[in-house]
């Protein structure tokens, strides 16, 4: 597994040689707390990109403000800083748009998402594609062939190192704030060419949105579960799973012999391909407790869902909306807040994956958390300062939030 969800990364070796440690930028401040963004690791597994997203806090049992910020940070990992990164074209300021690491070219891919300048109205859809390189640490618009996707926010996306391309499923054409309308079409993007090309199949999963994707580059397998349909607003939520042979442009539904127990949306997955199974993590669930901090796996070998020993369970239930107690839910120590609509970001072998940011229960989360599988288990990178409920930040407490 990668040393990003490690503790202090191990020094590079040459010879033996030990290399002294890195030359750390200065800090220059910290991304504002926010959710419905988006985050990638470079090659080395030591600097994520995160960019983007909704500031907009949520009042409880209210409608939530959007405010749209277009701003591009790197988190060194090695030094524990966020870096801005400023002037050049950069994409224009969303939230729930695509973002992943190409890393045979070390940058990150980013597509779609939407967009709006003002406090109310329609928003507007993209579907522009731009790259990151994280060695020039500058955007550049790509330029890409072939028809693209149509304009969407809440896609799901990830890389197929073996065929070198990016592929994409689902996601959300409306442009209405009250309603959805979930998409069922697959892409590709040839990396190297720049060309989209839709990926026709005879049959395929349920239209959806606030899905994940995930692939095994070994078997060029696409994996494609949970989400949402058009009524995502209040659920149920799907807890179906598909797989697309991307050799046979196929997609079969699976049949797990052990089901997920809620279906979910607002939440990431990788392929770890250590261990052959899928890591899905957090997310907002159909369960009692809603925003979610566990982990689950889905072993493709016996094709069965089940829940790694970590994230808070369901304590004290709420009886009227908005009012819980202090108590509401057995806090997991060891794991981090309980939250959907987060920027993820895999390893190279997907066995461990960083979070960043995202929606939890008393309001938006400013940290930074590393998973690795091997371990298995949580390293803080960068604590929030809100958003944290109150038994995470403080012994004694009268309600969740106070």
């Amino acid at each position: 597994s990668s040393d990003i969800a490690r503790g202090a990364p191990a020094p590079d070796v040459d010879g033996g040689r030990v290399d002294a440690a890195p030359k750390c930028a200065t800090a220059k401040g910290a991304p504002v707390p926010r959710g419905d963004s988006a985050a990638a690791l470079d090659a080395s597994g030591k600097l994520t990109l995160l960019f983007g997203g909704d500031t907009g806090n949520a009042p409880c049992a209210g409608s939530p403000s959007h405010v749209h910020v277009g701003d591009t940070w790197v988190f060194d990992r090695s030094c524990s800083v966020w870096i801005p990164i400023e002037g050049g074209a950069n994409p224009s300021t969303r939230s729930r748009h695509v973002l992943v690491s190409d890393v045979a070219h070390n940058r990150a891919i980013l597509f779609g998402g939407r967009r709006r300048e003002a406090a109310s109205g329609p928003y507007t859809a993209l579907n522009d594609t731009w790259a990151f390189d994280f060695k020039a640490q500058a955007w550049t618009q790509l330029m890409t062939t072939g028809t693209p996707p149509s304009a969407r926010s809440n896609a799901a996306a990830a890389i197929d190192t073996t065929g070198n391309r990016l592929v994409l499923f689902g996601g959300n054409a409306s442009t209405d704030g009250l309603s959805f309308t979930p998409l069922d079409d697959t892409w590709s993007l040839d990396l190297d060419s720049l060309a989209w090309s839709a990926v026709k199949t005879a049959k395929k999963p349920p239209a959806r949105l606030f899905h994940s994707l995930a692939i095994d580059s070994a078997s060029q397998t696409a994996y494609v579960a949970s989400g949402g349909d058009a009524n995502a607003f209040t659920g149920p939520f799907l807890t179906d799973i598909w797989a697309l042979d991307l050799r046979a442009s196929a997609w079969t539904e699976l049949m797990p012999t052990k089901a997920l127990a809620n279906g979910r949306i607002n939440f990431g997955m990788s392929f770890d391909s250590v261990n052959k199974r899928l890591l899905a993590f957090g997310g907002h669930d159909d369960g009692a407790v809603g925003n979610t901090n566990e982990i689950w796996a889905f072993d493709i070998a016996t094709v069965a869902w089940s829940r790694l020993p970590f994230g808070d369970k369901l304590q004290t239930p709420s009886k009227q909306t908005c009012v819980f107690a202090a108590d509401f839910t057995k806090i997991d120590k060891a794991s981090p807040e309980r939250r959907s609509a987060f920027a993820f970001a895999p390893t190279a072998d997907g066995a461990g994956f960083a979070v960043f940011f995202g929606k939890g229960d008393c309001g938006l989360i400013g940290d930074a958390l590393g998973f690795d599988g091997a371990l298995p288990g949580w390293t803080m990178l960068s604590a929030s300062p809100v958003g944290l409920s109150c038994l995470r930040a403080q012994p004694n407490c009268t309600s969740l939030c106070n």
